[in-house]
Protein backbone atom coordinates (compact mmCIF):
# COMPACT_ATOMS: atom_id res chain seq x y z
CA UNK A 1 0.00 0.00 0.00
CA UNK A 2 2.69 2.11 0.80
CA UNK A 3 4.43 1.94 -2.85
CA UNK A 4 0.52 2.66 -4.19
CA UNK A 5 0.43 5.54 -2.32
CA UNK A 6 3.91 6.70 -3.59
CA UNK A 7 2.88 5.97 -7.36
CA UNK A 8 0.03 8.05 -6.93
CA UNK A 9 1.91 10.89 -5.24
CA UNK A 10 4.25 11.03 -7.69
CA UNK A 11 1.80 10.72 -10.73
CA UNK A 12 -1.13 13.09 -9.54
CA UNK A 13 0.94 16.45 -9.46
CA UNK A 14 2.11 15.78 -13.39
CA UNK A 15 -1.74 14.72 -14.30
CA UNK A 16 -3.10 17.52 -12.63
CA UNK A 17 -0.79 19.30 -14.61
CA UNK A 18 -1.48 17.85 -17.99
CA UNK A 19 -5.57 17.72 -17.12
CA UNK A 20 -5.35 21.36 -16.83
CA UNK A 21 -2.86 22.20 -19.47
CA UNK A 22 -5.52 19.98 -21.87
CA UNK A 23 -8.22 22.23 -21.15
CA UNK A 24 -6.28 25.37 -21.28
CA UNK A 25 -4.79 24.37 -24.85
CA UNK A 26 -8.24 22.83 -26.20
CA UNK A 27 -10.49 25.68 -24.74
CA UNK A 28 -7.65 28.41 -26.08
CA UNK A 29 -7.26 27.42 -29.41
CA UNK A 30 -10.74 27.44 -30.46
CA UNK A 31 -11.78 30.99 -28.88
CA UNK A 32 -8.56 32.16 -30.38
CA UNK A 33 -10.21 30.12 -34.22
CA UNK A 34 -13.42 31.78 -33.15
CA UNK A 35 -11.92 35.47 -32.43
CA UNK A 36 -9.59 35.10 -35.90
CA UNK A 37 -12.03 34.48 -37.95
CA UNK A 38 -15.33 36.01 -36.30
CA UNK A 39 -15.50 38.60 -39.33
CA UNK A 40 -14.21 36.22 -42.47
CA UNK A 41 -17.05 34.06 -41.94
CA UNK A 42 -17.44 32.43 -39.00
CA UNK A 43 -19.89 35.41 -37.46
CA UNK A 44 -23.11 34.21 -40.43
CA UNK A 45 -22.36 30.54 -38.50
CA UNK A 46 -23.26 31.78 -35.13
CA UNK A 47 -25.60 29.58 -33.47
CA UNK A 48 -27.70 31.81 -31.22
CA UNK A 49 -28.64 35.03 -31.29
CA UNK A 50 -28.05 35.71 -27.43
CA UNK A 51 -24.50 36.39 -26.66
CA UNK A 52 -22.23 34.41 -23.78
CA UNK A 53 -21.52 37.41 -21.02
CA UNK A 54 -18.28 37.86 -19.21
CA UNK A 55 -19.77 36.37 -16.04
CA UNK A 56 -21.16 33.08 -18.19
CA UNK A 57 -16.74 32.70 -19.15
CA UNK A 58 -15.81 33.53 -15.70
CA UNK A 59 -18.03 30.79 -14.12
CA UNK A 60 -16.98 28.46 -17.13
CA UNK A 61 -13.78 28.45 -16.72
CA UNK A 62 -13.42 28.28 -13.28
CA UNK A 63 -15.62 25.58 -13.02
CA UNK A 64 -13.52 23.32 -15.76
CA UNK A 65 -10.37 23.94 -13.44
CA UNK A 66 -11.96 22.43 -10.55
CA UNK A 67 -12.99 19.41 -12.94
CA UNK A 68 -9.49 19.18 -14.11
CA UNK A 69 -8.63 19.16 -10.82
CA UNK A 70 -10.89 16.13 -10.21
CA UNK A 71 -9.90 14.41 -13.35
CA UNK A 72 -6.67 14.28 -11.68
CA UNK A 73 -7.19 12.83 -8.59
CA UNK A 74 -9.20 9.82 -10.59
CA UNK A 75 -6.29 9.86 -13.62
CA UNK A 76 -3.64 9.36 -10.87
CA UNK A 77 -5.25 6.02 -10.02
CA UNK A 78 -4.28 4.91 -13.46
CA UNK A 79 -0.84 5.18 -12.86
CA UNK A 80 -1.40 3.21 -9.75
CA UNK A 81 -3.05 0.78 -11.41
CA UNK A 82 -0.55 -0.15 -13.83
CA UNK A 83 2.15 -0.09 -11.40
CA UNK A 84 0.36 -2.61 -9.30
CA UNK A 85 -0.34 -4.91 -12.57
CA UNK A 86 -4.19 -4.29 -12.24
CA UNK A 87 -4.34 -2.47 -15.53
CA UNK A 88 -2.26 -3.02 -18.98
CA UNK A 89 -0.58 0.12 -20.25
CA UNK A 90 1.54 -0.52 -22.94
CA UNK A 91 4.73 1.69 -23.10
CA UNK A 92 6.31 0.33 -26.35
CA UNK A 93 5.34 -1.30 -29.81
CA UNK A 94 7.41 -4.64 -28.68
CA UNK A 95 3.72 -6.61 -27.50
CA UNK A 96 1.28 -5.17 -29.46
CA UNK A 97 1.91 -3.32 -32.99
CA UNK A 98 0.61 -0.05 -34.47
CA UNK A 99 -2.98 -1.42 -35.40
CA UNK A 100 -3.42 -2.31 -31.85
CA UNK A 101 -2.85 1.55 -31.24
CA UNK A 102 -5.54 2.04 -33.73
CA UNK A 103 -7.97 -0.48 -33.08
CA UNK A 104 -8.08 -0.21 -29.28
CA UNK A 105 -8.63 3.97 -29.74
CA UNK A 106 -11.48 3.64 -31.97
CA UNK A 107 -13.37 1.34 -29.42
CA UNK A 108 -12.20 3.28 -26.93
CA UNK A 109 -13.93 6.45 -28.59
CA UNK A 110 -17.08 3.73 -29.50
CA UNK A 111 -17.50 3.18 -25.76
CA UNK A 112 -16.83 6.39 -24.58
CA UNK A 113 -19.94 8.04 -26.62
CA UNK A 114 -21.47 4.99 -25.24
CA UNK A 115 -20.93 5.65 -21.46
CA UNK A 116 -21.50 9.50 -22.11
CA UNK A 117 -24.63 8.98 -23.84
CA UNK A 118 -26.20 7.07 -21.20
CA UNK A 119 -25.03 8.64 -18.10
CA UNK A 120 -25.53 12.15 -19.67
CA UNK A 121 -29.22 10.94 -20.27
CA UNK A 122 -29.73 9.91 -17.26
CA UNK A 123 -28.43 12.91 -15.35
CA UNK A 124 -31.47 14.69 -17.15
CA UNK A 125 -33.87 12.62 -15.21
CA UNK A 126 -35.77 15.36 -12.55
CA UNK A 127 -33.90 13.42 -9.52
CA UNK A 128 -30.50 13.60 -10.67
CA UNK A 129 -30.55 16.89 -12.90
CA UNK A 130 -29.64 19.43 -10.36
CA UNK A 131 -27.01 17.52 -8.31
CA UNK A 132 -25.72 16.42 -11.02
CA UNK A 133 -25.72 18.55 -14.65
CA UNK A 134 -27.07 21.94 -13.66
CA UNK A 135 -24.18 23.37 -13.54
CA UNK A 136 -23.27 22.44 -16.93
CA UNK A 137 -26.50 23.71 -18.35
CA UNK A 138 -26.02 27.26 -16.72
CA UNK A 139 -23.94 27.58 -20.02
CA UNK A 140 -27.59 28.17 -22.24
CA UNK A 141 -25.05 30.10 -24.70
CA UNK A 142 -22.39 28.19 -24.15
CA UNK A 143 -18.75 28.62 -24.94
CA UNK A 144 -15.65 26.95 -25.36
CA UNK A 145 -14.52 27.24 -22.01
CA UNK A 146 -17.65 25.59 -21.00
CA UNK A 147 -16.08 22.19 -22.35
CA UNK A 148 -15.52 21.03 -18.68
CA UNK A 149 -18.05 23.26 -16.86
CA UNK A 150 -19.06 20.69 -14.90
CA UNK A 151 -20.70 19.64 -10.92
CA UNK A 152 -18.57 18.18 -8.74
CA UNK A 153 -20.38 14.91 -8.66
CA UNK A 154 -20.72 15.25 -12.43
CA UNK A 155 -16.86 15.33 -13.13
CA UNK A 156 -16.04 12.74 -11.14
CA UNK A 157 -19.05 10.40 -13.34
CA UNK A 158 -16.94 11.42 -16.70
CA UNK A 159 -13.42 11.01 -15.19
CA UNK A 160 -14.59 7.23 -13.65
CA UNK A 161 -14.73 6.54 -17.46
CA UNK A 162 -11.08 5.84 -18.32
CA UNK A 163 -10.26 3.62 -15.35
CA UNK A 164 -13.48 1.44 -15.55
CA UNK A 165 -12.32 0.94 -19.73
CA UNK A 166 -8.65 0.03 -18.49
CA UNK A 167 -10.07 -2.63 -16.38
CA UNK A 168 -11.22 -4.38 -19.28
CA UNK A 169 -9.04 -3.21 -22.25
CA UNK A 170 -4.93 -2.76 -22.00
CA UNK A 171 -4.21 0.30 -24.32
CA UNK A 172 -1.13 1.85 -25.77
CA UNK A 173 0.02 5.18 -23.65
CA UNK A 174 0.28 6.94 -27.10
CA UNK A 175 -3.87 5.76 -27.49
CA UNK A 176 -4.22 7.35 -24.00
CA UNK A 177 -2.80 10.37 -25.16
CA UNK A 178 -4.79 10.50 -28.70
CA UNK A 179 -7.53 9.86 -26.40
CA UNK A 180 -7.21 13.03 -24.37
CA UNK A 181 -6.59 15.02 -27.42
CA UNK A 182 -9.93 14.17 -29.21
CA UNK A 183 -11.78 14.32 -26.07
CA UNK A 184 -11.00 17.83 -25.61
CA UNK A 185 -10.97 19.11 -29.36
CA UNK A 186 -14.65 17.27 -29.66
CA UNK A 187 -15.73 19.04 -26.41
CA UNK A 188 -14.52 22.78 -26.99
CA UNK A 189 -15.48 22.50 -30.62
CA UNK A 190 -19.17 21.50 -29.76
CA UNK A 191 -19.63 24.43 -27.24
CA UNK A 192 -18.04 26.57 -29.89
CA UNK A 193 -21.27 28.87 -29.93
CA UNK A 194 -20.39 28.82 -34.09
CA UNK A 195 -20.75 26.23 -36.25
CA UNK A 196 -17.26 25.30 -36.69
CA UNK A 197 -17.92 22.16 -39.03
CA UNK A 198 -17.92 21.74 -42.57
CA UNK A 199 -20.57 20.73 -45.28
CA UNK A 200 -19.22 17.15 -44.90
CA UNK A 201 -20.79 16.96 -42.01
CA UNK A 202 -24.02 17.23 -42.58
CA UNK A 203 -26.68 14.21 -42.64
CA UNK A 204 -26.30 11.81 -45.08
CA UNK A 205 -23.23 13.00 -46.00
CA UNK A 206 -19.39 10.89 -45.56
CA UNK A 207 -19.01 12.52 -42.35
CA UNK A 208 -22.70 12.82 -41.31
CA UNK A 209 -22.12 10.23 -38.37
CA UNK A 210 -20.48 12.72 -36.21
CA UNK A 211 -22.01 15.37 -34.18
CA UNK A 212 -21.24 18.69 -34.78
CA UNK A 213 -21.16 22.03 -33.42
CA UNK A 214 -25.22 22.50 -34.42
CA UNK A 215 -25.96 19.46 -32.36
CA UNK A 216 -24.70 19.72 -29.38
CA UNK A 217 -25.60 23.37 -29.25
CA UNK A 218 -29.27 22.50 -29.71
CA UNK A 219 -28.70 20.22 -26.67
CA UNK A 220 -27.75 22.95 -24.78
CA UNK A 221 -30.70 25.25 -26.11
CA UNK A 222 -33.87 22.36 -25.02
CA UNK A 223 -32.56 20.11 -23.28
CA UNK A 224 -34.28 16.86 -24.16
CA UNK A 225 -32.43 15.94 -27.07
CA UNK A 226 -28.92 15.27 -28.71
CA UNK A 227 -26.62 13.62 -25.72
CA UNK A 228 -23.96 11.82 -27.40
CA UNK A 229 -20.51 13.05 -27.09
CA UNK A 230 -18.77 12.19 -30.73
CA UNK A 231 -21.25 10.38 -32.73
CA UNK A 232 -25.28 10.74 -33.64
CA UNK A 233 -25.54 6.70 -33.32
CA UNK A 234 -27.25 6.55 -29.85
CA UNK A 235 -29.54 9.44 -30.44
CA UNK A 236 -30.45 8.13 -33.63
CA UNK A 237 -31.46 4.31 -32.45
CA UNK A 238 -33.39 5.79 -29.36
CA UNK A 239 -35.16 8.86 -31.05
CA UNK A 240 -33.04 11.21 -28.91
CA UNK A 241 -32.46 13.57 -31.82
CA UNK A 242 -33.94 16.64 -32.32
CA UNK A 243 -36.58 16.74 -35.27
CA UNK A 244 -34.98 20.28 -36.76
CA UNK A 245 -30.96 19.29 -36.31
CA UNK A 246 -30.87 18.22 -39.90
CA UNK A 247 -32.51 21.39 -41.29
CA UNK A 248 -30.80 23.73 -39.19
CA UNK A 249 -27.01 22.36 -40.15
CA UNK A 250 -27.82 22.76 -43.51
CA UNK A 251 -29.66 25.99 -43.72
CA UNK A 252 -25.71 27.63 -41.68
CA UNK A 253 -23.52 25.74 -43.76
CA UNK A 254 -25.83 25.52 -46.98
CA UNK A 255 -25.20 29.49 -48.01
CA UNK A 256 -21.55 29.20 -47.40
CA UNK A 257 -21.39 25.85 -49.57
CA UNK A 258 -21.96 28.63 -52.69
CA UNK A 259 -20.30 31.34 -51.58
CA UNK A 260 -16.98 31.52 -49.26
CA UNK A 261 -17.25 28.63 -47.90
CA UNK A 262 -13.86 26.90 -49.35
CA UNK A 263 -11.96 29.50 -48.65
CA UNK A 264 -13.22 29.96 -44.93
CA UNK A 265 -12.75 26.46 -44.37
CA UNK A 266 -9.10 26.23 -45.23
CA UNK A 267 -8.09 29.35 -43.85
CA UNK A 268 -10.26 28.09 -40.29
CA UNK A 269 -8.44 24.66 -40.98
CA UNK A 270 -4.70 25.25 -41.42
CA UNK A 271 -3.94 27.24 -38.07
CA UNK A 272 -6.25 24.82 -35.90
CA UNK A 273 -4.05 21.60 -37.72
CA UNK A 274 -1.00 23.26 -36.44
CA UNK A 275 -1.73 24.13 -33.46
CA UNK A 276 -3.35 21.08 -32.95
CA UNK A 277 -0.15 19.35 -34.09
CA UNK A 278 1.95 21.52 -31.61
CA UNK A 279 -0.32 21.05 -28.52
CA UNK A 280 -0.29 16.99 -29.58
CA UNK A 281 3.51 17.33 -29.52
CA UNK A 282 3.72 18.95 -26.15
CA UNK A 283 1.80 16.34 -24.82
CA UNK A 284 3.44 13.51 -26.21
CA UNK A 285 6.59 15.13 -24.72
CA UNK A 286 5.06 15.18 -21.39
CA UNK A 287 3.90 11.93 -21.58
CA UNK A 288 5.24 8.92 -19.47
CA UNK A 289 5.07 6.61 -22.32
CA UNK A 290 7.28 8.48 -24.32
CA UNK A 291 9.41 9.22 -21.86
CA UNK A 292 13.57 8.99 -22.33
CA UNK A 293 14.78 5.25 -22.32
CA UNK A 294 14.95 4.77 -18.41
CA UNK A 295 17.61 4.49 -15.66
CA UNK A 296 18.77 1.02 -16.51
CA UNK A 297 22.90 0.90 -16.70
CA UNK A 298 25.56 1.27 -14.11
CA UNK A 299 25.83 4.40 -12.19
CA UNK A 300 28.49 6.59 -10.47
CA UNK A 301 27.39 7.86 -6.46
CA UNK A 302 28.13 11.36 -5.64
CA UNK A 303 31.98 10.65 -4.95
CA UNK A 304 32.06 7.79 -6.77
CA UNK A 305 31.63 5.70 -4.13
CA UNK A 306 29.67 3.19 -5.31
CA UNK A 307 28.79 1.82 -8.48
CA UNK A 308 24.79 0.96 -9.01
CA UNK A 309 23.76 -1.53 -11.15
CA UNK A 310 19.69 -0.60 -12.51
CA UNK A 311 18.49 -3.97 -14.27
CA UNK A 312 15.38 -5.33 -14.11
CA UNK A 313 14.61 -7.39 -11.20
CA UNK A 314 15.08 -11.10 -10.74
CA UNK A 315 11.50 -12.17 -8.88
CA UNK A 316 9.67 -8.79 -9.75
CA UNK A 317 8.65 -6.64 -12.41
CA UNK A 318 10.51 -3.24 -12.37
CA UNK A 319 13.86 -2.20 -12.21
CA UNK A 320 16.08 -3.04 -9.06
CA UNK A 321 19.60 -1.83 -7.67
CA UNK A 322 22.46 -3.55 -7.03
CA UNK A 323 25.79 -2.50 -5.51
CA UNK A 324 28.57 -3.75 -7.92
CA UNK A 325 31.89 -1.94 -6.65
CA UNK A 326 32.66 0.21 -3.81
CA UNK A 327 35.64 2.45 -2.97
CA UNK A 328 36.07 1.19 0.02
CA UNK A 329 34.91 -2.54 -0.63
CA UNK A 330 36.84 -3.64 2.84
CA UNK A 331 37.08 -2.33 6.25
CA UNK A 332 41.39 -2.16 8.09
CA UNK A 333 41.37 -5.67 8.51
CA UNK A 334 40.52 -5.86 5.08
CA UNK A 335 37.57 -7.81 5.32
CA UNK A 336 34.87 -7.04 3.05
CA UNK A 337 32.40 -4.30 4.18
CA UNK A 338 28.97 -5.79 5.41
CA UNK A 339 25.16 -4.01 6.04
CA UNK A 340 25.46 -3.37 9.68
CA UNK A 341 23.31 -0.93 10.57
CA UNK A 342 20.81 -2.86 8.64
CA UNK A 343 17.45 -2.93 11.50
CA UNK A 344 17.37 -6.67 10.98
CA UNK A 345 20.29 -7.75 12.97
CA UNK A 346 20.06 -11.34 10.64
CA UNK A 347 20.77 -9.27 7.42
CA UNK A 348 23.67 -7.40 8.94
CA UNK A 349 26.39 -10.22 7.75
CA UNK A 350 25.27 -9.57 4.37
CA UNK A 351 28.62 -8.22 2.21
CA UNK A 352 27.45 -4.46 0.42
CA UNK A 353 29.02 -5.41 -2.30
CA UNK A 354 26.03 -7.46 -4.28
CA UNK A 355 23.27 -5.77 -1.97
CA UNK A 356 20.16 -4.57 -3.58
CA UNK A 357 19.41 -1.13 -2.72
CA UNK A 358 17.08 -0.25 -5.01
CA UNK A 359 13.76 -2.07 -5.25
CA UNK A 360 10.30 -1.76 -7.44
CA UNK A 361 11.67 0.63 -9.59
CA UNK A 362 8.26 1.44 -12.28
CA UNK A 363 7.34 3.81 -14.67
CA UNK A 364 5.81 6.73 -12.70
CA UNK A 365 4.56 10.17 -14.40
CA UNK A 366 6.62 12.87 -16.35
CA UNK A 367 9.30 10.22 -17.36
CA UNK A 368 10.03 9.57 -13.57
CA UNK A 369 10.80 6.19 -11.81
CA UNK A 370 8.94 5.27 -8.42
CA UNK A 371 9.94 2.81 -6.09
CA UNK A 372 11.82 2.27 -2.61
CA UNK A 373 15.79 2.42 -1.88
CA UNK A 374 17.40 1.62 1.09
CA UNK A 375 20.45 3.50 2.34
CA UNK A 376 22.97 1.36 4.20
CA UNK A 377 24.68 4.11 6.04
CA UNK A 378 21.33 4.06 8.40
CA UNK A 379 19.41 0.66 7.72
CA UNK A 380 16.29 2.98 6.83
CA UNK A 381 14.20 2.14 3.38
CA UNK A 382 12.77 5.55 1.64
CA UNK A 383 10.64 6.07 -1.39
CA UNK A 384 12.54 7.42 -3.88
CA UNK A 385 11.78 8.92 -7.28
CA UNK A 386 14.79 8.41 -10.26
CA UNK A 387 14.43 10.69 -13.63
CA UNK A 388 17.17 10.48 -16.06
CA UNK A 389 18.70 13.95 -17.58
CA UNK A 390 20.13 13.28 -20.83
CA UNK A 391 22.67 10.03 -21.21
CA UNK A 392 24.89 10.76 -18.22
CA UNK A 393 22.87 12.06 -15.62
CA UNK A 394 20.54 10.05 -13.27
CA UNK A 395 18.48 12.24 -10.69
CA UNK A 396 17.31 10.51 -7.64
CA UNK A 397 15.23 11.73 -4.39
CA UNK A 398 14.45 9.90 -1.68
CA UNK A 399 11.81 10.92 1.15
CA UNK A 400 10.49 9.67 4.26
CA UNK A 401 7.42 11.78 5.52
CA UNK A 402 7.48 15.01 3.85
CA UNK A 403 11.67 15.21 3.99
CA UNK A 404 13.56 14.39 1.22
CA UNK A 405 17.25 14.64 -0.09
CA UNK A 406 18.47 14.99 -3.67
CA UNK A 407 21.30 13.27 -5.27
CA UNK A 408 23.18 13.25 -8.37
CA UNK A 409 24.42 9.66 -10.02
CA UNK A 410 26.43 9.83 -13.26
CA UNK A 411 26.71 7.88 -15.80
CA UNK A 412 29.71 5.09 -15.02
CA UNK A 413 30.63 4.74 -18.83
CA UNK A 414 30.88 8.44 -19.81
CA UNK A 415 33.35 8.53 -15.84
CA UNK A 416 35.17 5.38 -17.74
CA UNK A 417 35.16 7.01 -20.90
CA UNK A 418 36.76 10.47 -19.46
CA UNK A 419 39.49 8.43 -17.79
CA UNK A 420 40.89 7.09 -20.83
Amino acid sequence: MNDAMQVYLSAWPTVWAMDTARYLVGATLMATILALFWKAGLARRKLQARDATGADRRREILASLRTAFIFSLLGAIVAVGDHQGWITIYKGFQKVGPLYLVGSLALMLVAHDTYFYWVHRAMHHRRLFALFHRTHHLSRTPTPWAAYSFAVPEAIVHAAFVPLFLLFVPMHGLGLLAFGIVQILRNVMGHAGAEVHSAAFGPGRWLGWNNTTTHHDLHHETGRTNYGLYFRFWDKLMGTEHPDYCAKFEAIVAPEAKTTSPAIAGRVLAPAIAAIAVAGALLIAADPARADEGPAGRWATPGVAAIVELAPCNDTSGLCGTIRWLWEATDEKGRPRLDTQNADATLRARPLVGLSILSGLAPAAGGSWAGRIYNPEDGQTYRATLRRVGNDTLMIEGCVLFICQKQVWRSASALTAALR
